[in-house]
Protein backbone atom coordinates (compact mmCIF):
# COMPACT_ATOMS: atom_id res chain seq x y z
CA UNK A 1 0.00 0.00 0.00
CA UNK A 2 1.54 3.33 -0.89
CA UNK A 3 1.82 5.97 1.50
CA UNK A 4 2.69 9.62 1.61
CA UNK A 5 3.89 9.98 5.09
CA UNK A 6 1.31 8.51 7.95
CA UNK A 7 -1.67 9.01 4.93
CA UNK A 8 -2.87 5.88 3.44
CA UNK A 9 -3.24 6.44 -0.29
CA UNK A 10 -5.41 4.02 -2.92
CA UNK A 11 -3.50 0.45 -2.96
CA UNK A 12 -1.87 -0.09 -6.24
CA UNK A 13 -3.46 -2.45 -9.33
CA UNK A 14 -0.73 -4.67 -7.56
CA UNK A 15 -1.78 -4.49 -3.74
CA UNK A 16 -5.43 -5.21 -5.17
CA UNK A 17 -4.35 -8.52 -7.42
CA UNK A 18 -2.32 -9.63 -3.99
CA UNK A 19 -5.09 -8.99 -1.46
CA UNK A 20 -2.54 -6.54 -0.05
CA UNK A 21 -4.39 -3.51 0.64
CA UNK A 22 -5.37 -3.32 4.44
CA UNK A 23 -4.05 -0.54 6.45
CA UNK A 24 -0.63 -1.56 7.66
CA UNK A 25 -0.67 -3.29 11.57
CA UNK A 26 -5.14 -3.90 10.70
CA UNK A 27 -6.22 -7.23 9.21
CA UNK A 28 -8.67 -6.78 6.90
CA UNK A 29 -11.96 -8.75 8.39
CA UNK A 30 -15.21 -9.26 7.08
CA UNK A 31 -16.11 -12.81 5.66
CA UNK A 32 -15.83 -13.16 1.13
CA UNK A 33 -18.70 -14.57 -0.44
CA UNK A 34 -18.22 -15.23 -4.06
CA UNK A 35 -19.18 -17.28 -7.01
CA UNK A 36 -17.03 -18.17 -10.27
CA UNK A 37 -17.53 -19.86 -13.40
CA UNK A 38 -15.08 -22.35 -13.56
CA UNK A 39 -14.31 -24.19 -16.75
CA UNK A 40 -12.35 -27.00 -17.54
CA UNK A 41 -11.08 -29.80 -19.70
CA UNK A 42 -14.77 -31.79 -19.94
CA UNK A 43 -13.43 -35.14 -19.86
CA UNK A 44 -11.98 -34.70 -16.53
CA UNK A 45 -15.58 -33.44 -14.84
CA UNK A 46 -15.88 -36.26 -13.05
CA UNK A 47 -12.45 -36.34 -11.20
CA UNK A 48 -12.53 -32.68 -11.03
CA UNK A 49 -15.57 -31.81 -8.69
CA UNK A 50 -14.34 -34.24 -5.55
CA UNK A 51 -11.12 -32.52 -5.70
CA UNK A 52 -12.48 -28.98 -5.55
CA UNK A 53 -15.24 -29.44 -2.83
CA UNK A 54 -12.26 -30.97 -0.73
CA UNK A 55 -10.89 -27.22 -0.95
CA UNK A 56 -12.56 -25.62 2.57
CA UNK A 57 -14.99 -23.05 1.64
CA UNK A 58 -15.66 -24.48 -1.83
CA UNK A 59 -18.93 -26.01 -3.10
CA UNK A 60 -19.92 -26.77 -6.78
CA UNK A 61 -23.62 -26.04 -7.60
CA UNK A 62 -23.45 -27.78 -11.16
CA UNK A 63 -22.11 -28.60 -13.85
CA UNK A 64 -22.64 -29.34 -17.55
CA UNK A 65 -21.08 -31.48 -20.40
CA UNK A 66 -18.78 -28.73 -22.21
CA UNK A 67 -16.70 -28.46 -18.42
CA UNK A 68 -18.64 -25.37 -16.91
CA UNK A 69 -19.37 -25.50 -13.17
CA UNK A 70 -20.82 -22.96 -11.15
CA UNK A 71 -18.45 -22.56 -7.77
CA UNK A 72 -19.03 -20.77 -4.50
CA UNK A 73 -16.16 -19.72 -2.48
CA UNK A 74 -16.79 -18.69 1.50
CA UNK A 75 -13.44 -16.96 3.07
CA UNK A 76 -12.68 -15.66 6.24
CA UNK A 77 -10.41 -12.44 4.78
CA UNK A 78 -8.80 -10.90 1.57
CA UNK A 79 -5.95 -13.19 1.86
CA UNK A 80 -7.97 -16.01 2.38
CA UNK A 81 -9.99 -15.58 -0.51
CA UNK A 82 -7.44 -14.79 -2.89
CA UNK A 83 -5.34 -17.97 -1.63
CA UNK A 84 -8.69 -20.03 -2.63
CA UNK A 85 -8.70 -18.68 -5.46
CA UNK A 86 -5.63 -19.17 -6.57
CA UNK A 87 -5.41 -23.08 -5.93
CA UNK A 88 -8.63 -23.41 -7.98
CA UNK A 89 -6.71 -21.52 -10.82
CA UNK A 90 -4.11 -23.99 -10.09
CA UNK A 91 -5.73 -27.82 -10.13
CA UNK A 92 -5.25 -29.66 -12.74
CA UNK A 93 -7.96 -29.85 -16.10
CA UNK A 94 -9.15 -26.24 -14.67
CA UNK A 95 -8.42 -23.90 -17.67
CA UNK A 96 -10.33 -20.38 -16.27
CA UNK A 97 -12.13 -19.74 -13.31
CA UNK A 98 -14.21 -16.60 -13.19
CA UNK A 99 -15.22 -14.14 -10.24
CA UNK A 100 -19.40 -13.73 -11.40
CA UNK A 101 -19.93 -12.04 -7.98
CA UNK A 102 -17.97 -10.82 -4.63
CA UNK A 103 -19.74 -9.64 -1.41
CA UNK A 104 -17.62 -8.55 1.52
CA UNK A 105 -19.46 -9.10 4.75
CA UNK A 106 -17.70 -6.56 7.29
Amino acid sequence: MKAHGNVAQDPSRRDLITARFAKPGHAQSGGHIASLMVQARPRHMAQLTPVLVAIPGVEVHGSNDQGRMIVTVEADNDGHFMAILSRIEGTENVVLASLVYHQVED
